[in-house]
């Protein structure tokens, strides 16, 4: 299966990982579904799992579904090493792909 296009990215900078290692110019990819409320509510985070992506998660969102748009904005952030977030395959150097993350 082809990795989605349709995701968002927010530029983490150098985020440093709790090994110590940090990742250059770190990326975050994520979806969001629904509308953010004026007083900020309204949000739900879904993560995604180990090698999941955000279209994995999009079989509980609808108006008919436990997470329902019209009432939720609802924000599935992509892990990192998933292949949309900073991982070995889009990561360029100097980090070395057997050294992601360490």
């Amino acid at each position: 299966m082809p990795a989605p296009i349709d995701a968002e990215y927010f530029d983490l900078g150098d985020f440093t990982l709790e090994s110590g290692f940090t990742l250059r110019d770190a990326k975050l990819a994520y979806k969001t579904y629904g509308t953010l409320n004026a007083e900020k509510t309204n949000v739900i985070v879904y993560p995604t799992w180990y090698s999941g992506w955000h279209t994995d998660n999009e079989w509980l969102i609808g108006t008919d579904k436990a997470l329902n748009p019209d009432e939720w904005f609802i924000v599935i952030p992509n892990m990192i090493g998933n292949g949309l977030s900073s991982s070995p395959s889009n990561t360029p150097a100097p980090t070395i792909v057997l050294a992601f993350p360490p």
